[in-house]
């Protein structure tokens, strides 16, 4: 596997792991806005982290928003929390149960939302469909999507980023290395996309392979006469 880009990242340095694939990729970093109302929603109060600190001997609430990392087929969560000199500089990362059930704890509207509501994006299919739309490595800042029964009415758009540079983001502390690449190489051997990869050269049997199918199951039948 090869991959090109402007930047390296975290993972490229076990490049050369995976010999036998033969799949170049363009590593091609874009913004672009999606509309709130193509995807589905996941329910409101959802993606912000409540946080109470003690200032003076009185609490302060507030709220920490949910950066969203996609990686692969899968969405991983973290907030900026508060470093040993109080500024909101260490990236922690959280699970969706986490932030739900620190929502509950700490948010005094939470309760007004039944948890029947929450959707985890991790299982909803819309949210899986992302990636194959726009590929492997997502980056999502913030997710605030108007609320759920005025969803359809909104024109909002959702920024999201294309192939980030996850060592930014510390997502080495999600998946080392080798097991980051691994998952990038076989997410092309099964999703192969023509503008972010060239598959291998050879006879149909190869390049099918390439893209994912099985030899022994991809062929149609020749037509009887």
């Amino acid at each position: 596997m090869k991959i090109f880009s402007k930047f390296q990242d975290y993972y490229d340095s076990t490049l050369g792991s995976f010999l036998e694939s033969d799949v170049v990729v363009y590593r091609k970093t874009s913004t672009i806005n999606v509309p709130y109302k193509e995807i589905p929603h996941l329910g409101d109060y959802v993606f912000s982290y409540e946080v109470i600190r003690e200032v003076n001997g009185r609490k302060q609430y507030g709220k920490l928003p949910v950066h969203m990392i996609g990686f692969c087929g899968t969405w991983y969560f973290f907030v900026y929390a508060e470093d040993t000199e109080g500024n909101f500089t260490k990236i922690e990362y959280k699970t969706f149960d986490e932030i739900v059930e620190n929502n509950r704890q700490n948010n005094i509207f939470y309760s007004r939302n039944s948890n029947k509501d929450v959707t985890d994006p991790n299982k909803e299919p819309g949210w899986k469909e992302i990636f194959e739309k726009y590929g492997p490595v997502l980056y999502i800042e913030k997710y605030e999507p108007p609320g759920k029964y005025y969803q359809h009415l909104s024109n909002r758009n959702m920024e999201m980023v294309i192939w980030p540079e996850l060592k930014t983001y510390k997502f080495q502390a999600v998946k080392d290395p080798y097991t980051a690449l691994w998952e990038v190489e076989h997410w092309f051997d099964t999703h192969a996309r023509p503008d972010e990869a060239i598959v291998p050269v050879g006879d149909d049997i190869t390049r099918l392979q390439a893209y994912g199918f099985d030899k022994k199951t991809s062929f149609r039948k020749g037509k009887e006469k």
